[in-house]
């Protein structure tokens, strides 16, 4: 029981945010659209973001398939579920959760029983 909560814990993602003038580490599900957070090399993007200025190497293979990490620049959306291999900048919030490219995606997954053009 012990190993598992430990093991919970230790895989929760964290975001990096900016609030009331001061950086702190957060659970990255209690972000909201409007923080300032920093999307440095190795992390997660908790949520989807705008850079803010900069540049950075998101490996997005997760959500696209492409292999090669895709640079983005100030004014790029940054998707939740994308990893940062390179570079560090600020970005701010957009969508969180269900909101998100990831999460309308999940939602499509999960099906409405909506007859498509194809059935």
């Amino acid at each position: 029981g012990d190993a598992v909560a430990a093991l919970k814990k230790s895989l929760k993602p964290l975001a990096t945010v900016k609030r009331d003038g001061k950086w702190s580490k957060i659970d990255a599900t209690i972000v909201v659209p409007g923080d300032l957070v920093l999307l440095a090399s190795g992390s997660a993007i908790p949520a989807d973001c705008l850079v803010n200025e900069g540049v950075i190497e998101v490996d997005q293979a997760a959500l696209t398939g492409e292999s090669l990490p895709v640079t983005m620049y100030k004014g790029s959306s940054c998707k939740m579920g994308s990893n940062v291999v390179r570079g560090e900048v600020e970005g701010t919030v957009q969508y969180t959760g269900a909101n998100t490219f990831f999460g309308k995606t999940a939602s499509l997954l999960q099906g409405d029983d909506e007859i498509s053009n194809f059935q």
